[in-house]
């Protein structure tokens, strides 16, 4: 009769068991594993100072962004990604000719932007006066800048090609700056230059004390 009735109790306490976990839209085991989760399996993302995950804008020209939250700490462990939408013809890096008779040509991307470092070299120099140079000669924010032989004086003979990089532009490296605990934590492009593009990072804080 005790085991017929324990068997019942067990029965009841498993579909009790099994109820919870269908209203709470988890698996039992998740369910098993709650006391050692802070943050939930499934949560919305909705600006809220109690959220543990969200999606925010690292704006254009920015190198960081504040992210508020009472949630995080200083033993916080934080994943992020960025989620980019770049310009049609957002290049980083190309090859632009230099025709017979000039000494500049122009590069169209509209990556480029004011203080921008560019690394440019001559893809054959078999035209080229020995030892010419080239240089970064004008820059047109978000449209074009223009590479020139040194001196703008030396002409190409025969037509040469430029091989060309911007640094720093790809929407890749991202780093916490800092934490302030039970406030908030700044998000920043681990090398500090700004994008010239709005960057959705999306975050996932999954363990806080």
């Amino acid at each position: 009769m005790k085991t017929s009735y324990l068997v019942k109790a067990v029965l009841a306490a498993l579909a009790e068991y099994a109820a919870l976990a269908v209203v709470a839209r988890i698996t039992p085991i998740e369910l098993l594993q709650r006391p050692m989760i802070k943050s939930a399996p499934m949560i919305k993302t909705n600006s809220d100072a109690g959220q543990f995950a969200g999606r925010t804008t690292l704006s254009s020209g920015s190198a960081t962004v504040t992210v508020s939250t009472r949630i995080v700490n200083s033993d916080s462990i934080l994943h992020m990604t960025p989620q980019a939408a770049l310009e049609a013809g957002y290049t980083t890096q190309g090859r632009t000719g230099i025709a017979s008779g000039l000494s500049i040509g122009t590069a169209s991307t509209p990556a480029v932007y004011s203080g921008d470092v560019i690394h440019a070299t001559w893809e054959s120099p078999n035209a080229l006066n020995s030892g010419q140079a080239l240089r970064v000669d004008s820059i047109v924010g978000g449209v074009s800048f223009a590479i020139a032989t040194a001196n703008s004086l030396t002409t190409i003979a025969s037509g040469a090609v430029a091989m060309w990089k911007i640094m720093g532009k790809d929407p890749v490296g991202l780093k916490i700056n800092t934490i302030s605990p039970l406030g908030h934590f700044i998000i920043g492009w681990a090398d500090g230059i700004a994008r010239p593009f709005d960057t959705t990072v999306m975050w996932d804080i999954k363990r806080s004390t």
